[in-house]
């Protein structure tokens, strides 16, 4: 058992985890992508954040959120831009394991920067890694993102995109690090994708994610997956390799227990106690 929320669907019901938003540069568009700050209501959009903070105020987050829950085992970087693209990443995963060096880390990335990263990220111990991968054809890549930087510039060759991800992917796994695949499933772009990206990835990743499209940005006009839809997909997945059943998309600054119910109000409350007090 992997006593991570996102990466076991019982450790989802007891775990908690701590998203430090620290991270606010990206290096790729995706068109259906939303991410940033947002102080006005509290959109449950994955690189959503309330605020943007900097490492040093992570360790004083980190300890309130233990002390509020000890069950939070879990510190971990996704946004609300690329992790991987911001020094200020790399700054909070050292201070967590100097201070906190019970606590298991983690980082969410695009990928496209992870073969030039991926060996630092090992010698900081880094304990988990989640990637997004939509799509190992071009063509689909294409009607995914409108580009990727490639040496300091906006480019539309996303061979790069998807040949880092696999790569890093690799390297990840001959690390020793424990990685997990995120999928978006947009209908009428990559369905055909999953089942290739789940066999792909059931020699190097421990677990795999399908994840519904929330229509926002270029794909804001378009339907999310139907339930048929994502169990067609999942079911593709479950023939290669375990899948998360219980992924909630969550905020770049999100904290607790994933699987706990929370009202709107008073997870208002409690990302504010932690990411707002100073």
């Amino acid at each position: 058992m992997i006593e991570h929320p996102c990466f076991d669907n019982e450790a989802h019901y007891r775990v908690g985890r701590i998203h430090l938003p620290v991270a606010l540069q990206c290096n790729i568009k995706c068109r259906y992508c939303e991410a940033g700050v947002c102080t006005d209501g509290l959109p449950s959009v994955p690189g959503a954040t309330m605020k943007v903070i900097p490492p040093s105020e992570a360790v004083s987050v980190v300890r309130r959120a233990i002390k509020a829950e000890p069950s939070n085992k879990i510190a971990a970087v996704a946004g609300p831009g690329e992790p991987l693209a911001n020094h200020q990443t790399f700054e909070t995963l050292a201070l967590i394991k100097k201070h906190f060096p019970q606590m298991k880390t983690c980082l969410s990335t695009n990928g496209l920067l992870l073969p030039e990263k991926v060996k630092i990220l090992h010698e900081m111990g880094l304990d988990f890694l989640t990637v997004t991968i939509n799509a190992l054809d071009v063509n689909p890549a294409r009607k995914i993102y409108r580009w990727v930087t490639v040496d300091g510039k906006q480019s539309r060759d996303f061979d790069v995109l998807l040949e880092n991800q696999q790569l890093g992917v690799r390297l990840a796994h001959e690390l020793g690090i424990t990685v997990k695949i995120n999928t978006v499933l947009i209908p009428g772009i990559n369905e055909r994708e999953v089942e290739k990206i789940a066999r792909w990835a059931s020699s190097y990743a421990y677990i795999m994610n399908v994840m519904p499209l929330i229509p926002l940005g270029e794909f804001r006009g378009k339907q999310r997956p139907s339930c048929a839809q994502m169990d067609v997909a999942r079911l593709a997945v479950k023939k290669h390799m375990r899948l998360l059943t219980c992924c909630k998309q969550c905020r770049a600054d999100a904290v607790g227990i994933p699987g706990r119910s929370v009202q709107p109000k008073s997870q208002h409350h409690y990302l504010h106690n932690f990411l707002c007090r100073h």
